[in-house]
């Protein structure tokens, strides 16, 4: 005769690992979010620095262009920027009429190259 089957079931071994509880460092006795001393004469160096200047953006660029007594064509503004005609004329519609309010005319001289123009101040 066969042995008969066990009906009971075999547990896994489970092994349990201690773990030391760890204990948050601190620095010489100071509390974990005091600066340093050397962090502090870091920040003051940064406070001491003269403020920075904005960058100079492709955007301002054309602003500049445009500004000048007697304005910009397409190309100077694609020679400048680097960017395609039509995109140039998307910035010019969009984000200075539109998001910046500024006031752009055209110009197109006789024979010549249409120039562009920004007249009075934005109403930023």
């Amino acid at each position: 005769m066969s042995k008969p089957k066990s009906t009971k079931t075999k547990k896994a071994a489970v092994s349990t690992v201690k773990t030391k509880s760890i204990k948050s460092a601190k620095p010489n006795g100071k509390h974990p979010q005091e600066p340093s001393i050397a962090m502090k004469a870091g920040l003051a160096a940064v406070a001491a620095m003269p403020p920075t200047l904005p960058k100079e953006t492709k955007l301002l660029l054309i602003i500049k262009l445009l500004t000048r007594p007697e304005g910009a064509t397409i190309e100077d503004m694609v020679a400048v920027t680097g960017w395609q005609k039509h995109t140039l004329r998307a910035a010019l519609s969009h984000a200075l009429v539109k998001k910046r309010s500024y006031q752009i005319v055209s110009d197109k001289p006789q024979g010549g190259q249409r120039l562009y123009k920004i007249v009075g101040d934005a109403h930023d």
